[in-house]
């Protein structure tokens, strides 16, 4: 039983990322590679989808009841998967702050509303058609399924964590040089040292910098998988505005490359066939 759990919790959670890369996707207007994890899957989907399809399966000749359930129980694992998050890494991952009705950004009608027609559709479309499959398995081929599922999942987790966590510490380095320079660089100018202050300005400028460089290996996945990504802090939403126009530049610059090469290329190529 639990080896079908698992499989399933994997499978819902790859449905989900793909949902959530097209809807995303649709709205930024490029792609979006969403999630918090390496993986194509997000496992908030799979939570939600067991949730669905076993606490609610008994209520299933009811459909109306279904969706409000889905809607209600969704809405709470995505808000408090949002505190969670928040609460280790200083950041929110999504905030739908900019939607009419919204509870402290965690949660918005809209999206709650889709958790509930996703549910529907989990509960009489996709799980029937999941369980003949898994129905139709050898057991041993389940249970290992279930154990590679486990494996690359905890690795994921753990390498994502680390990554959070890195980006976390990142961010509050660079808050801290710069609330510390501006304490300096005050009590300077108080002094009439005009001259040292801009010279240790310049100094400490060229120290945010290079932890601005070893902060964008780390983040450019996460902002942009994160489009909406913010914090409390107003110095550290700031910063993640920037790294997320920073991150969008320097893919549109890889892609522009890309074409340019792949150009010169066929151009080069085409020399070597006319000169035969």
């Amino acid at each position: 039983m639990a080896d079908t759990f698992i499989v399933v919790f994997f499978i819902y959670s790859v449905l989900g990322y793909f949902c959530e890369v097209v809807y995303c996707s649709v709205g930024q207007k490029r792609f979006v590679n969403r999630g918090f994890l390496y993986g194509p899957y997000l496992p908030i989907y799979g939570f939600g989808s067991l949730i669905v399809t076993v606490l609610l399966d008994p209520l299933s000749k009811w459909p109306v009841a279904v969706f409000i359930l889905a809607f209600i129980l969704t809405s709470c694992l995505e808000y408090f998967t949002s505190w969670l998050l928040e609460k280790f890494f200083s950041v929110k991952l999504w905030d739908y702050s900019k939607h009419k009705i919204n509870i402290n950004g965690r949660v918005c009608l809209l999206n709650s509303t889709l958790f509930g027609i996703l549910g529907l559709v989990a509960e009489y479309l996709v799980e029937p058609f999941v369980s003949r499959i898994l129905g139709s398995l050898p057991a041993d081929i389940l249970h290992y399924a279930a154990i590679l599922i486990v494996a690359v999942m905890s690795s994921d987790t753990v390498l994502s964590i680390m990554k959070m966590k890195a980006f976390k510490e990142g961010l509050e380095k660079i808050r801290e040089l710069r609330s510390e320079a501006e304490e300096r660089l005050a009590a300077l100018q108080g002094e009439g040292k005009a001259e040292l202050a801009a010279e240790l300005k310049l100094r400490i400028e060229a120290t945010i910098e290079k932890y601005k460089e070893s902060l964008r290996a780390t983040a450019s996945h996460i902002v942009l998988a994160n489009p909406s990504i913010t914090s409390r802090n107003a110095a550290v939403s700031k910063q993640l505005e920037f790294l997320h126009a920073w991150a969008i530049d320097r893919k549109a610059l890889r892609a522009k490359y890309k074409a340019e090469r792949s150009a010169l290329d066929k151009e080069r190529l085409d020399e070597i066939r006319n000169s035969k």
